[in-house]
């Protein structure tokens, strides 16, 4: 460990610890999290509630509200319930909230990344200090790094930092925070959180009931996301903006069907009025050049999760996601492909869930260097190197076979293993003379498996683990570790 660092991770640990002797606050807003997901997509898949996962962050009120009309029948199921109830009232308790977090691993740059997934650094230390109440929540988190897997130019990054309010049920939020737009356990085609969090606005319900106008309760239980966003170290257009918009509903107890759009606009060098806003957001003019107007590189597609335990008392589920690099018909084309299927069980009274998950990020299955790429904005649908929908980036196919483990109430057991052939068509920028996607810029199969361990040592302390391997047909194999001190206040 360098100097630098030590000095970084002394000082910043005298700095938590007197954080820490603070009361936690109500937390509103829970931001892209793998054990809270996996509790409540297990109980969906059970058949116990209808709490969408597809679209986060994902607010306390709604998974109460879910909560509410869970129907459990053995204690298993109650068990869980009771896992999630815990975690909110841990988290309701007063107005002020602290926590801090070590994390030391080895150099993992060659790991496929999973939801959740934020230890992007081989050493990092982070502090946070929070304040809520019913009808707004601030967060400001403060992250040392060393050794980056995305570089960014700076040893102190601030994600996961955040300022919301809400107001008639409406939720707007501004900072840097991660979304996930889709049904998927590993990733999803539009927007997932592989990158650096985008800084910018987002604004989304807080409790998904159902319109109670007669002509359209029909639509069930629903949400809404709308973003607008400044992307960092993108040199091919400076200074371009993300836009996104995805809505997700419930029609029937056993179906949830989606919708996303976002479009990167603006820039230096490129339209910026008002009308040429309005053709982006309306798609008419796309694939039209510079001089046709074809002012966005814009991507669009629709997804849906299907609940078997309704329909034939099977606790597993089927979802789907596709997504088109263009438009013909209005409706998306040039597509990209995500298909799955989970069950969720138990063993001697331990709680599990498997999946088994395809993708295909090439183009209507053919390598053709157009998903995830541009004509003008040349750097692709990439922050800083790395996708900003799904995690392998373009022209890519996987196979994942995954799960869950619950030993207890304080111990939990994510594993995957995972085949992907990785941006297949080789190709590279003419501007830089390199590969968009940094994440993985040469064309290669790789294997790997990835297996992490969460300890809740005590109410207020929690230890994560992590092993992997990874095997490359063109790079060396890597093998490596990691492990988190995480300590909060409740």
């Amino acid at each position: 460990m360098n100097k630098k660092l030590l000095t970084v991770l002394s000082v910043s640990i005298v700095a938590i610890v007197p954080i820490l002797t603070t009361t936690v606050s109500a937390q509103n807003l829970y931001i892209n999290d793998l054990r809270l997901k996996a509790d409540i997509d297990w109980l969906n898949t059970q058949g116990v509630t209808q709490i969408s996962t597809s679209t986060w962050p994902l607010s306390a009120n709604e998974i109460e509200r879910g909560l509410q009309g869970a129907q459990f029948t053995n204690a298993v199921q109650q068990q869980v319930i009771q896992s999630i109830q815990t975690r909110l009232s841990q988290d309701r308790d007063s107005l002020f909230k602290a926590s801090g977090e070590i994390m030391l691993q080895s150099d993992r740059q060659s790991l496929p990344q999973t939801f959740g997934d934020d230890q992007l650094a081989g050493q990092q230390i982070s502090g946070s200090v929070g304040l809520s109440e019913a009808n707004w929540e601030f967060n400001l988190q403060a992250t040392f790094k060393n050794d980056e897997l995305i570089d960014d130019d700076s040893d102190i990054s601030f994600e996961g930092s955040y300022i919301a309010g809400m107001a008639a049920n409406q939720w707007l939020i501004a900072g840097k925070i991660p979304a996930w737009w889709g049904p998927g356990h590993d990733g999803s085609l539009i927007r997932g959180d592989a990158n650096i969090p985008v800084t910018g606005f987002t604004m989304q319900r807080d409790t998904q009931t159902a319109p109670t106008y007669k002509y359209l309760n029909w639509v069930g239980p629903w949400q809404y996301q709308l973003f607008a966003g400044q992307l960092d170290d993108y040199d091919a257009v400076p200074d371009a903006k993300l836009f996104g918009a995805r809505l997700a509903a419930s029609p029937l107890p056993w179906l949830e069907v989606g919708a996303s759009r976002t479009f990167m606009w603006g820039g230096e060098g490129r339209p910026d009025s008002i009308s040429s806003f309005g053709d982006a957001i309306l798609g008419t003019k796309d694939n039209g050049g510079n001089d046709g107007g074809d002012p966005a590189n814009q991507l669009g597609g629709f997804d849906a999760r299907v609940q078997l335990a309704p329909l034939f008392n099977v606790p597993a589920s089927v979802y789907g996601q596709y997504v088109g690099e263009d438009e013909a018909g209005g409706l998306p084309a040039k597509n990209m492909y995500l298909a799955g299927v989970d069950y969720a069980s138990a063993a001697m009274g331990k709680p599990y869930q498997l999946y088994v998950e395809y993708t295909d990020t090439r183009t209507s299955g053919e390598v053709r260097g157009i998903s995830y790429d541009h004509g003008t904005y040349t750097d692709g649908y990439y922050q800083q190197g790395y996708p900003l929908g799904y995690a392998l980036g373009g022209d890519a196919e996987s196979i994942a076979v995954g799960g869950q483990l619950w030993l207890d109430g304080r111990n939990f057991i994510h594993a995957k293993l995972q085949h992907a052939k990785v941006n297949q068509s080789g190709e590279l920028d003419s501007r830089t003379g390199e590969a968009d996607n940094q994440a993985f810029p040469i064309t290669d199969k790789l294997t790997a498996i990835d297996v992490s361990w969460e300890h809740q040592l005590q109410p207020m302390t929690k230890v994560t683990t992590r092993v992997w391997g990874v095997d490359f047909d063109n790079r060396s194999s890597d093998m490596g570790a990691g492990i988190g001190l995480e300590l909060a206040t409740y």
